[in-house]
């Protein structure tokens, strides 16, 4: 006796399962965020062992200390340098993997927003130098919580020019490229925590003042890396 052949529905309903199949093997979000963390950590001692440049002429001083309101140049080439390489790194693993389970890959929209972001990270932090959306005080050693008050959609523009909100966005588009909803979640934990983070003045004469900003967004990556490992799906996609 001869199959029947499949009907239209049927074989729309294969494909679509075909297609979740792909998407699933496909998955290698634990790769992504272990490389953002690990540029995370290494922008520690640069931020604390690197001299500030005023390339911008931003620098005030103050009766008790000096305040530059501008990013400092060598940080901040620092980030463009390290995203650039982490997606680099990252498009290759996905290339890599693909190759191994002979499924394609759809990282492509992922590097290129990643480096857009980059990009667009840089540019809002040279603007925001000489035209600053929170206005500095005017002692560049007061305290005084008054002077730096803002709004809502203030502290979060401010908070979206940082290259850990850059990472956050990004993947963003890997949660939809991958269709993930569990890195979906997990990227709007990460960026909620990034932009309490960022929009906080720690006012200290430590030279680690800075650590809180980059060591907790580290731990959060590595933490995401780790469960995203273990509990990644393996599922078994033959070509041909």
């Amino acid at each position: 006796m001869e199959d029947k052949p499949e009907s239209p529905r049927e074989l729309l309903a294969a494909m679509r399962a075909l297609t979740r199949q792909v998407r699933v093997a496909q998955r290698g979000t634990w790769f992504p965020l272990l490389v953002f963390a690990a540029i995370t950590l290494v922008a520690i001692p640069v931020y604390r062992y690197v001299p500030y440049v005023d390339v911008f002429g931003t620098c005030r001083s103050g009766p008790q200390d000096k305040v530059c309101m501008g990013p400092n140049p060598v940080e901040l080439g620092y980030w463009v340098v390290a995203l650039l390489l982490a997606y680099a790194a990252i498009a290759a693993f996905y290339v890599r993997k693909s190759r191994q389970r002979g499924v394609g890959t759809s990282i492509r929209p992922y590097v290129f927003a990643g480096v857009a972001l980059a990009i667009v990270m840089t540019a809002m932090s040279i603007w925001f130098t000489f035209h600053p959306i929170l206005p500095p005080p005017a002692d560049p050693s007061s305290t005084d919580p008054a002077r730096i008050e803002a709004g809502p959609a203030v502290w979060l523009v401010n908070g979206l020019a940082s290259p850990l909100a850059a990472i956050g966005l990004a993947l963003l588009v890997l949660a939809w490229v991958e269709r993930y909803w569990a890195l979906l979640a997990y990227t709007v934990v990460y960026l909620a925590i990034g932009m309490v983070q960022g929009n906080q003045a720690i006012r200290s004469s430590s030279p680690w003042f800075f650590l809180p900003y980059l060591l907790v967004p580290a731990v959060v990556l590595l933490l995401g890396a780790a469960a995203f490992a273990v509990f990644r799906p393996r599922p078994e996609v033959r070509a041909g």
